[in-house]
This record gives C-alpha cells, structure tokens and sequence, in this order.
C-alpha cells in the first residue's frame, strides 16, 4: 500500500481527500498537515511515496514547497491538488508526477494513483523492492534510498531528483538497453512525444559526476539507434 501526506490550508480539503484515499484501499495517509511549515520538518521522518499538495497556501505556496522538498526527497512523487488552472506549468517545472483540479473527481484520483503505483513499481521504488531499508547496495552503488544521497567509490554524488531515479533504475538492470522514449515515460511519467531533451540533457549530467566520482567503475553508454545502458566494469 502506498503511503501518502497531504498539505493543505483548509481542514475541509484534507478530510475529503483522505476520505478518497481511504476509500481506494491503496492509499494509507500517513501525515495531515495545515501548516507547510510544519510538514517540512515531519515529511523525511514519515518518508510518504505521495505527497498530495496544495498550491495557494499562506505561510509557503505549494510550488515553493515542491522546489525546497525535492532536494532531498528523490523517491517521493508529488500531486498538486489545487483550484486553480493556472499554476499548472510551474507545477510540472517542479517534476510533479500531476495535477489535479478541485473540486476532485474521484475517478481521475484513482487513475493517478494506479498510474504512480504502476510506475513505482517499474523504477524500483515499490514497497516490496526497499522494504523500508535506508541504504540499496546495487553493484558499486550505495542509494541512501530514502534522503536521495547516492555513493560510489567513497564518493558522494551530488544528483537532482531526476539524475537520481534514472540512475536507480537504471543501476538495478545493468546492461539493459532502454529506447529514450522507454526511459523518459517511467521517470516523467508521461509520454516523450518525441521530445526526450531533457532525458539527454540528465544523461549528459550524470556521466559527468559518475566520471568524475569513480573512473570508469559505472558509466552510462549510448547503443547507437536502441537507446542507454548502464555498466559496471
């Protein structure tokens, strides 16, 4: 079951909202929180595979929030719930997974939640797959699975949600090949419509910092026409 928090100013949102949640018996709402504030300190205690969160908030707006979170929560996906259209652009600046409209519709709640449970699962970010554990040892790997931090050859990488998760998943199916479009439907979880430049432009990052972290112990290689690859050497 997915675990989730949910941040917004208004008491009456949060009932309703867990009340949904509740009522898909896949979702258990482990963290309610009025107060951004408040919920920044709790959320990487409670590490939530979710976090369902309002946009106009008064003491932080929902996208403020998003932006200072995701520094070091790689592994949770973000589901603004908000009323108001426009935000939407920003939203998706800030990598979340979607973007759902009040009054909610309980249907296209469900699809969100079946699609980010699909795609969990296919990153490695499932329940069953981390168990809970703080540290992943996959070849020279270590994931610091629920803070984001990555370690090889006794050296800290520093990596973007992003360069996190393609990196996670690609470390656990190395030598797979994946096409771009393959790759950039899982970790953006939508599809490329042939513009994967952002994909690209994370690869290009992440064989900057493996190089300069390990050698040649890992690298990230581009089969001509197929797609990437991970290796270990």
């Amino acid at each position: 079951m997915l675990k989730a928090v949910i941040v917004d100013d208004e008491i009456l949102a949060i009932h309703l909202l867990e009340a949904m949640l509740m009522e898909s018996n896949s979702v258990d709402v482990i963290g309610k929180f009025l107060n951004p504030l408040d919920a920044y300190t709790n959320i990487l205690k409670l590490k939530p595979d979710i976090l369902f969160l309002d946009i106009e908030m008064a003491e932080m707006s929902g996208i403020e929030f998003a932006s200072k979170i995701e520094e070091t929560a790689h592994l949770m996906d973000i589901v603004f719930v908000t009323a108001y259209e426009h935000y939407a652009l920003e939203a998706f600046n800030v990598q979340a997974v979607d973007y759902i409209l009040k009054p909610i519709d309980k249907e296209r709640l469900i699809k969100t939640i079946d699609r980010i449970r699909q795609r969990r699962g296919k990153l490695g970010f499932s329940a069953n797959t981390l168990l809970d554990e703080d540290i992943k040892i996959i070849g020279s790997f270590h994931f610091h699975v629920h803070s984001g931090r990555v370690y090889i050859a006794n050296t800290s990488l520093v990596l973007s949600t992003k360069e996190f998760q393609i990196l996670f998943f690609l470390a656990q199916r190395p030598g797979q090949i994946f096409h771009p479009s393959e790759l950039y439907k899982l970790i953006w979880a939508e599809d490329s419509i042939g513009q994967t430049k952002a994909l690209k432009v994370h690869i290009s990052n992440l064989r900057k910092k493996l190089e300069s972290a390990s050698g040649h112990q890992a690298k990230i290689v581009t089969v001509r026409g197929y797609g990437y690859q991970l290796l270990f050497e």
